[in-house]
């Protein structure tokens, strides 16, 4: 095995073994950097709905979000409505309770522009940003209003449940990960990234975002953390999403995530330059390298392949035998094995994605939201995490 290889390999298993454990040992170690407990404090929020669902769907959502537990006279509710969306304001205006404002977003549309749109129309001192499809828990606006009572944050991000289909799955494997990982990197200094379904800003270090912009929640919490100002992670703050997506729609959302991902280092090459990023290192193992594991493990794989070789000459007595046991064990229990394979069937697709995200990077092809490849198989329903 080559030095290189050893490298590649040495890479990937930082990115999704090495850095959660050095994160979380570490933000143990350093307990004394959790936050200290605020007075009870309440003041104006603005929450900002950014949208091009249907009418209904969206008087659902404003109507969960007018049953938070905070107090409706220091609760402002804008709906934002993108410019490329089929219905007007009319439409929205004529479902929404009394007191919902409703404006229209910038053109040429697109989630970035609009949300320009609603915080522009923001009068509160705190900004929540909340998605159409999700629920909030009721404490998750106090919750958001008695972090941000710390000076030292400028930004928080919610946590996120997802649907109890998806018990054991990848998916479910994967965000469980992320919480971990996030959960370390807020105890350190700040997130990465946030949650787009539900985080809160302080509306002055808002700025406005660049018109076909992918990832406001990868941008944002940058650039707040590039002021010096913290970005934390409440678990108070919940949001639920018990929607289903096909093994499809998953593979178009990963897509889309990682050509956000590339994006903001191509507009954005400041988040490359340790010297102008304070979460650079954490960019770098949470981000990067996730992105760069298909490569890695090619690399990898192909220094590796005279070791490979040699230890197929020398067990393959072992090898034959554990074959036929798998194949066994596959006979007698063919529902277990079916879905043994289809769970690893889609992680290694979930790899494919990066490629795809490269390529769009390459040819800055960024208009990725309606892009939905062709279906993996075999099929599965899935929760989105």
């Amino acid at each position: 095995m080559t030095a290189i290889s050893i490298t590649a390999l040495a890479l990937v298993l930082i990115a999704w073994i090495g850095y959660p454990i050095a994160a979380t040992l570490l933000a143990w170690l350093l307990r004394s950097r959790s936050r200290s407990a605020a007075p009870p404090t309440a003041g104006s929020v603005s929450v900002v709905l950014a949208t091009r669902h249907a009418p209904g769907v969206v008087a659902a959502r404003v109507r969960d979000l007018l049953s938070t537990g905070y107090p409706r006279g220091l609760l402002e509710i804008i709906v934002a409505v993108d410019a490329a969306a089929t219905y007007g304001l009319a439409d929205y205006a004529a479902l929404l309770p009394a007191g919902v404002r409703v404006v229209a977003g910038d053109p040429p549309g697109g989630k970035a522009v609009t949300l320009n749109a609603a915080v522009r129309a923001a009068t509160s001192d705190i900004v929540v940003f909340a998605d159409s499809a999700q629920r909030f828990d009721a404490a998750t606006i106090p919750a958001f209003v008695q972090f941000l009572a710390h000076e030292e944050f400028g930004a928080v991000s919610g946590a996120y449940r997802i649907g109890p289909e998806t018990t054991g799955s990848v998916l479910r494997a994967f965000w469980g990960l992320e919480t971990v990982i996030r959960r370390a990197e807020a105890r350190l200094h700040s997130l990465v990234a946030v949650t787009g379904a539900i985080y809160a800003i302080r509306r002055r270090l808002w700025r406005p975002l660049p018109a076909g912009l992918i990832c406001d929640d990868l941008y944002v919490p940058l650039q707040v953390a590039a002021t010096g100002l913290r970005v934390g992670f409440c678990e108070a703050a919940l949001a639920s999403d018990d929607r289903t997506f096909d093994h499809r729609q998953e593979f178009a959302r990963k897509v889309r995530t990682l050509t956000g991902l590339l994006q903001v280092c191509r507009w954005f090459p400041w988040v490359l330059a340790p010297w102008r990023n304070p979460v650079w290192l954490q960019f770098v193992c949470h981000k990067l390298l996730r992105l760069a594991t298909p490569y890695l493990l090619v690399i990898a794989l192909v220094g590796a392949a005279p070791v490979w070789a040699g230890w197929a000459a020398a067990l393959w007595p072992a090898a034959a035998v554990l074959v036929a046991l798998a194949t066994m064990a596959a006979v007698a229990r063919p529902v277990q094995t079916q879905r043994i394979l289809a769970k690893a069937t889609w992680a290694i697709w979930l790899q494919g994605a990066a490629i795809v995200a490269t390529l769009n990077g390459l040819r800055g092809r960024w208009d990725v939201w309606q892009h939905v490849p062709p279906s993996p198989k075999p099929s599965l329903t899935i929760v989105r995490a």
